[in-house]
């Protein structure tokens, strides 16, 4: 039945939306040093109280656009790219032609392994903006991450070409080793030492490109020209065991270990240097040594789960079970992608099933082996025809924007968290840093801050929107300040009567439930909210809202005939169909009451008077389907 969605309608007209109470000035100029946003706020209010609604919605989106922005940098910062991404995404409908805020959104989407749409971001960019270097710079790094080499490489040649910047220049050299052209890297690198100095930390990166790229000749090399520059430069030490590491494997273990002890000797709480002390130890079975260090990176590093597995590993070796279950499970609950380091939790579960089994779980243990056994196929067939490395070199990545991306480091080592490893993939390596606790707090803090401005802006929007009839664009905003601020004033009034308007009635029920709360006396709106009700097909509470009304419909033909309708549904026949023979009088052209009267006669036996007006609703609808089928079945039951 379509009747009651036009009841719903005709209950509304678009112009007593309700705007929000303004938002003191002295609020809005909080919201961030620059006096653009405090400047487009203002605008905003003062454009809507003189009526012109058209640049009162430009100054709205553009304040909220660079506020979110904004916000999304200072999470980004912290190291929360997913909540950076949230932001992001919502700031771009408000400008997408802003090529500045849609490669923001395309690395942040990169970071979060999300490359789909990272790359049609980043396209769209260069399409709009074919000239900026950034572009083309962003483009190119995702490019990488897709192995897309060769497209990667023209990306990132414009991006010089356009800028010469460190980070253009260090990703264009990494792209020529990704394509197996070592000296054209050379070269590059060359101009850029001759270009910017040269420093120790110019060659750490250096080497860094060189480890994950599988030459660990040549980041050996760029590693012992940092020491030459500076012997206590942090990483470099680690580094250059690490790189000894990829290049010798088990036969470097000695000189990789001497290098590891120095880099702690410079830095005593390094994790990387701890954890890979740990595994050689470890691997020598030297399991009291091992414990020693990989405990220390326990506690330093609590959230790595190569960590857990390795102490999972000395634990079982030393018959400790109950500590060595502990450490395994902890490993597998802290990996989140299982994937994660060339598929390692794939380990983790072997072993465990393997102590499950010797502890008689065999259930357990058959489902642990049964995983690991799907993550071995998966593993395999993720690493067919690549060259798995097998050793962390630590380094800084020479973007500007913060990353959430996954440590690639493979079974010989991983790197802890907030480090970069050799797997191949010069972007991988990089795990979400857990927040500094204080700096979350400071972060929430503003956003509380401004959550009031943000809110406000995106019901004014809505408001204006709603006013010109595009009723499903102002619902999407109406819930965006709902969302930031539910408090806000008539923001349940302003969403439920727009997702009506929209025919969203799904999305009216909670926002007129609450507003009705403290309004129960708003006839209209009860009347609104029993009418989405009874297009949902939610019929208890239909007559549980409108019950209060039951002596006012007499007045309201079209609520009456819901409420009506709502009773024979919920079993109360006589009470429904008596209201409805009165309404009949009222609307005799009205289709669905016909066939409602039909319902509450058929539901008593009285098969006569069910035909009689189903006969009457296919004499004012003969095309309707479901009339015929019912007249067809009720003249079979007489």
């Amino acid at each position: 039945m379509h009747n009651s969605r036009i009841l719903i309608v005709f209950l509304w007209t678009a112009s007593s939306f309700l705007v929000a109470q303004s938002i003191p000035d002295s609020t809005a100029k909080d919201t961030k040093s620059d006096d653009s946003l405090r400047q487009h706020y203002s605008a905003a209010q003062n454009a809507q109280a003189a009526g012109n609604s058209g640049q009162a919605a430009v100054e709205y989106k553009a304040f909220l656009a660079e506020l979110l922005q904004h916000l999304a940098n200072r999470r980004a910062q912290s190291g929360d790219v997913s909540k950076a991404e949230g932001f992001l995404k919502q700031a771009l409908p408000l400008q997408p032609h802003d090529v500045s805020l849609r490669l923001d959104y395309a690395e942040a989407c990169r970071a979060l392994g999300d490359l789909e749409n990272a790359q049609g971001a980043a396209e769209t960019a260069v399409r709009e903006e074919p000239r900026n270097a950034r572009a083309h710079f962003v483009l190119g790094r995702i490019l990488l991450r897709r192995n897309e080499n060769e497209r990667a490489t023209q990306q990132l040649e414009l991006a010089v070409a356009g800028d010469s910047t460190f980070e253009h220049g260090y990703w264009l050299g990494v792209a020529y080793l990704r394509r197996k052209t070592p000296d054209r890297a050379a070269t590059i690198f060359s101009e850029m030492l001759t270009g910017l100095g040269d420093t120790p930390a110019i060659h750490m990166e250096f080497g860094r490109a060189y480890a994950e790229a599988g030459y660990p000749e040549q980041a050996i090399l760029e590693f012992k020209k940092t020491l030459a520059l500076d012997d206590k430069f942090p990483g470099a030490h680690y580094s250059l065991g690490a790189a000894n590491l990829v290049g010798l494997a088990d036969a470097a273990f000695p000189e990789a270990a001497e290098e590891f002890r120095k880099e702690l000797k410079n830095h005593p709480n390094d994790v990387l240097s701890l954890y890979q002390l740990g595994y050689i130890a470890l691997s020598q079975h030297q399991l009291k040594e091992a414990e020693q260090y990989l405990s220390r990176t326990a506690t330093l590093d609590p959230r790595n789960p190569d960590v857990y597995l390795s102490l999972g590993q000395v634990y079982a070796e030393t018959e400790r079970r109950t500590e060595a279950e502990t450490a395994l499970r902890k490993s597998i609950a802290l990996t989140q992608d299982f994937s994660r380091n060339h598929y390692q939790v794939q380990r983790a579960h072997y072993l465990l099933g393997r102590l499950l089994l010797q502890t008689g779980r065999l259930k357990e243990a058959k489902d642990e082996l049964q995983v690991a056994d799907e993550l071995l196929k998966q593993s395999v067939a993720a690493n067919q025809g690549q060259n798995v490395p097998s050793q962390g070199i630590p380094g800084k990545d020479p973007q500007l924007h913060s990353e959430q991306e996954q440590s690639g480091a493979s079974v010989l080592t991983s790197a802890p968290t907030g480090t970069s490893s050799v797997d191949g993939n010069p972007d991988a390596g990089k795990m979400q840093k857990d927040p500094d606790p204080e700096a979350v707090r400071q972060i929430e803090t503003y956003e509380r801050k401004v959550s009031p401005a943000i809110a406000d802006s995106y019901n004014n929007l809505a408001v204006i929107l709603a006013r010109d009839d595009q009723f499903s664009e102002a619902v999407s905003f109406f819930q965006l300040a709902a969302s930031w601020n539910p408090n806000l004033e008539a923001i349940d009034y302003n969403l439920g009567r727009a997702a009506l308007a929209a025919n969203q009635y799904d999305q009216a029920i909670v926002p007129l439930t609450r507003y009705l709360r403290s309004h129960p006396d708003d006839s209209s709106i009860r009347s609104a909210l029993g009418a989405a009700l009874f297009d949902l097909k939610r019929y208890p509470e239909t007559v549980a809202i409108l019950k209060s009304l039951e002596s006012e419909l007499v007045a309201s033909p079209q609520v009456d005939y819901i409420y009506s309708a709502a009773l024979i549904k919920t079993g109360a026949t006589n009470a429904g169909v008596a209201r409805l023979q009165n309404l009949e009088n009222v609307m005799p052209k009205f289709v669905d009451l016909h066939v409602a009267l039909a319902d509450g006669y058929a539901s008593v036996g009285d098969h006569s008077n069910a035909i009689r007006e189903l006969r009457l609703a296919l004499a004012l609808n003969p095309a309707d389907a479901d009339a015929q089928r019912r007249l067809a079945s009720e003249s079979a039951a007489r």
